[in-house]
């Protein structure tokens, strides 16, 4: 028997509270993203901005400044998993299904964004069980931002926690940043163990991925938006496999990561990384 309409609900639902909460840093990015089919996004190069003009005797350029466009290449994303009849029969466990599966997707979206910051041009910040508050605060001037933002592994992350859940929020901004997160460990490149960053020295695209018309009698298929991301949706999928009977669901999405301005991004390492040998 195929998911009703309310165990289709409680998914979604759950899709919805779980990406929401883990990809909040995204919204801190520059965004090109579509509700639409798209296999490319398109970004407006940030060194290029229109000139002040002194003494200005007309008060438009002669030609409109779009500046370079940066093209960046989006790749199709799958998450799919398998409903068993007991989980069907249990919404706890639908829950449960949904919430691990979400967090795995955000975290696959993350890797693709900070795996792109590398050791080869990171600070050493020594080790986590080192890492303190005002050496936070000593990082928060390692790029040019008016808004720098930091990432941290969960070991570093720890390291500068307030005392109590009542002082104070990192991600609500501390020590020099405006925002302060945790992720985890396996999102970075290797050794990386955090970075800071302005946003809109990154940037992230998405689409919705396409389905075959052949195929579409078949899924029930939505797309999911996910509030506070201006205008990411989440692809989000049903379906049953005829051969076993078996219900699956899935996430989708046509993603890529670009870093438009390598200046203003800033990799952190515990230890100096020592070069391969030739």
């Amino acid at each position: 028997m195929a998911l009703s309409d309310a165990q289709r609900i409680v998914i979604r639902s759950e899709v919805i509270l779980s990406l929401r909460a883990a990809l909040a840093p995204l919204s801190y990015l520059t965004k090109d993203f579509s509700m639409e089919y798209g296999e490319v996004a398109k970004f407006k190069n940030p060194k290029n901005a229109g000139e002040v003009v002194e003494n200005p005797t007309e008060y438009q350029t002669a030609k409109e400044n779009e500046g370079d466009l940066i093209t960046l290449s989006l790749t199709e994303l799958h998450q799919p998993w398998r409903i068993k009849p007991a989980e069907k029969r249990n919404g706890w466990r639908l829950i449960d299904l949904a919430k691990t599966n979400s967090i795995a997707f955000a975290n696959d979206l993350h890797r693709r964004i900070l795996s792109l910051i590398t050791a080869s041009e990171s600070k050493v910040i020594g080790p986590s069980d080192k890492f303190t508050r005002r050496g936070c605060i000593n990082l928060s001037g390692d790029v040019e931002s008016e808004e720098p933002r930091l990432m941290l592994s969960p070991d570093y992350y720890r390291a500068i926690l307030p005392e109590n859940t009542t002082e104070f929020r990192l991600d609500g901004g501390a020590y020099g940043f405006e925002s302060i997160h945790k992720v985890k460990s396996s999102v970075f490149a290797k050794d990386v163990v955090g970075a800071s960053f302005d946003g809109g020295a990154i940037g992230v695209g998405s689409a919705i991925p396409e389905i075959d018309s052949d195929l579409k009698d078949d899924i029930n298929a939505e797309v999911i938006p996910i509030d506070g991301l201006a205008g990411l949706g989440i692809l989000h999928c049903t379906w049953i496999d005829r051969n076993t009977r078996a219900e699956w669901a899935s996430l989708g999405l046509m993603f890529g990561a670009k870093i438009l301005e390598p200046d203003k991004v800033k990799g952190y390492v515990a230890a100096a990384v020592t070069p391969p040998e030739s």
